[in-house]
């Protein structure tokens, strides 16, 4: 038993746990119900038991073995499905049980704490399903319904960034044009020709066939119809994993994530896709799908992440600190190290709030605005980086306090470490953040010039 399988013993702590760290304390009731906060405590549940053991077989273990890592992540990945993990946001009309925006936060948070990877992977799927129903495409859900929803566990992949200029999709003054992968109308099909970079998980399709999982659902790829972009000629397609034409480097190795998101490159050479596996049907909706469900609600998921990161961090090192004796008294109970501790709950405190507070107002578009507005965007925004600050905090703080122990592997502290950096960068990053922020607040602004 590794030490955080001992820290996470029930009682280690002498107590039985943490008070303000169980899901009918930390979940606000003024933004879920009474049965949402029993999803999640039923949840947390499953996460300690069934993935917690299991954090360092996810990328091999110390010497990364990969084929323990592949088949460590597809039987945890089988079992989130068979607990219905999935398919938690599909609609009831679907097979689904239509949970709400906040059960779905809840999820990343407490998956989270286990593994950020592995809540990402799982975040893909609700990705796919979100822009789906948002485009009103009842037609695709019900044949992807089937996949979801029966015994049997599928993946799936958003490839949004190219080579030149990387985070420029998320920018909204440059409009797309700057993207290079086009979509281009051919009878009843669109023809892709692109490239697109760090999408995971991605690779030949037999790569996610195994006894556990059943196989690749596709990708959903952000392009343009036309070169130079434009909110009007921007779009979302699916792509078969098998379809012909896909291209792929070989995995890129990471300093976190290491096997759970199966990033690579992929060339579209000429894949022919059927015409109605273009998501958006109306003029701009691919625009406000890819500003305000894959960005704009891809960071708010991203701030739920961090924050179920940062407590099972807290968790870890209140556990540690309360075995660690100096001068007779416990680390934890001394002045200092208390006052530290206390500060890394704070802001993990807040982050969890307003991101529960951003969440609820996505249900009201009437008050708040629709997801692609700036001001929603910002908020968002607001959430992701906050979240950010606070897990980069909190690492350190931990690793500080726990010295020696937090810096070994065996702790499991030097893994969230690595593995919270890049869910603080992608879709746009810290820095984009506050630019967006900025654009809610008195924007728009362009830069200078022209593209």
């Amino acid at each position: 038993m590794d030490m955080l399988a001992r820290m996470h013993t029930p009682g280690a702590d002498g107590t039985g746990g943490y008070k303000l760290l169980e899901p009918r304390q930390k979940y606000n009731m003024a933004f879920c119900t009474e049965d949402e906060i029993g999803i999640a405590e039923h949840f947390r549940e499953f996460v300690d038991a069934e993935l917690m053991p299991y954090r360092h077989d996810m990328e091999g273990g110390w010497h990364r073995d990969p084929k323990l890592a592949k088949q460590t992540i597809h039987r945890l990945y089988a079992k989130l499905h068979e607990f219905g993990v999935t398919k938690a946001i599909l609609p009831e009309k679907h097979g689904g049980p239509g949970l709400s925006p906040v059960v779905r936060q809840m999820i990343n948070e407490e998956l989270s704490r286990a593994d950020i990877g592995l809540a990402t992977k799982v975040g893909k799927l609700h990705w796919a399903i979100s822009v789906m129903v948002a485009a009103g495409r009842d037609d695709l859900l019900e044949e992807f319904a089937p996949g979801l929803i029966g015994n049997e566990a599928w993946t799936a992949c958003f490839a949004i960034t190219e080579p030149a200029g990387g985070a420029n999709v998320e920018d909204p003054a440059l409009t797309y044009k700057t993207m290079n992968t086009i979509a281009r109308e051919d009878g009843d099909h669109y023809v892709i020709k692109g490239h697109k970079l760090w999408p995971g998980p991605a690779g030949p399709a037999e790569n996610f066939q195994s006894e556990h999982l059943k196989g690749h659902m596709g990708y959903w790829v952000c392009a343009v119809t036309q070169p130079g972009g434009g909110e009007e000629n921007v779009g979302i397609f699916h792509v078969p994993a098998d379809a012909e034409g896909l291209e792929f480097s070989q995995p890129y190795e990471k300093m976190g994530f290491c096997y759970s998101e199966a990033n690579t490159d992929i060339w579209f050479n000429d894949v022919r896709i059927p015409k109605r596996y273009r998501i958006d049907t109306k003029p701009g909706q691919g625009s406000q799908l890819i500003k305000g469900y894959v960005i704009g609600l891809g960071r708010l998921a991203g701030a739920a992440r961090l924050t179920g990161l940062s407590e099972a961090v807290l968790e870890t090192c209140m556990d540690w600190t309360l075995n660690r004796i100096i001068a007779g008294t416990p680390m934890r109970e001394r002045s200092l190290f208390a006052a530290r501790l206390a500060e890394m709950w704070r802001s993990i405190e807040i982050s969890r709030q307003y991101y529960l507070a951003v969440t609820a107002q996505v249900t009201r578009p009437d008050q708040y605005g629709m997801p692609w507005e700036a001001q929603m965007k910002a908020k968002f925004s607001a959430a992701r980086s906050f979240a950010g600050d606070t897990a980069q905090m909190v690492t350190n703080n931990a690793m500080q306090l726990m010295g020696s122990a937090g810096y070994a592997y065996d702790s499991h502290i030097e893994k969230y470490m690595r593995d919270y950096k890049i869910v603080q960068m992608w879709l746009g990053g810290a820095e984009r953040d506050r630019l967006d922020m900025a654009q809610g607040l008195y924007g728009p602004f362009k830069w200078a010039g022209d593209v």
